[in-house]
Order: structure tokens, then sequence, then C-alpha cells
């Protein structure tokens, strides 16, 4: 019985550790000046993007009136998808940790209207 508690409490050990270690992780992605920049919504432009970094992917949206890139994140030895999309005159409009395919598929692209405020 005790050898049993004692296993069963190093499991739940480990376990949190794995779980702070992917919290970490993504803070970390949060952090890329890339995301920061891209959280800013409507106030960010194409152009400040591509400041930042160039995209691994550009794939047009609505009927090719405007864009979203792909980016691959790196931090910490791993890596994350992140997209992010523009309105027809290039300002943020969208943007997450999946790829454009992905966000095209679940309709985050699907408007053309600016990003809201977080409030």
């Amino acid at each position: 019985m005790r050898r049993l508690i004692i296993g069963v409490s190093t499991a739940l050990l480990l376990t949190g550790c794995a779980t702070l270690e992917g919290v970490s992780t993504l803070m970390n992605f949060w952090a890329d000046p890339l995301v920061e920049k891209a959280g800013r919504g409507e106030r960010t432009s194409k152009q400040d993007i591509l400041a930042i970094q160039q995209p691994k992917r550009i794939t047009p949206i609505r009927s090719g009136s405007s864009q979203c890139f792909d980016y691959e994140l790196e931090s910490q030895g791993k890596k994350k998808d992140f997209y992010v999309g523009f309105t027809e005159a290039d300002r943020v409009n969208a943007y997450g940790f999946i790829d454009c395919a992905e966000a095209i598929k679940a309709g985050y692209l699907s408007t053309n209207e600016p990003m809201r405020e977080r409030r």
C-alpha cells in the first residue's frame, strides 16, 4: 500500500511539472514580438508584421481580396504554428496559434471586419 501511494504521488508530481512546463512554453510564445504586434489588432498593418518577420507562406483569402500569413514560431526548442489574417485595408483582423488553412476552415477569416478590442 505504501509503494502504491508513493507511486501515485510521484506520478502526480511529474504530471504537474509537465503541465507547468507546457504553460511556461505557451507564455513564451505569447511574448513573441510577432504575437504581441498582431494582438494590437487593427492598429497593426501588414507592413508592421512584415517588419518583424517574413511569413513562411502567404495564402489568398476572401476571393483574393486579402491575405493570411503563416508563421512557425519557435521557443525553447518547441515549434508552434501561428497565423495572421488581414482586412482589405491591410490591417490585422485575426490571428492565432493555428495555420491559415485551419483558420479558414474554422471561419475565422471569413469577414473583412476589423478586429474588435478585447476588454
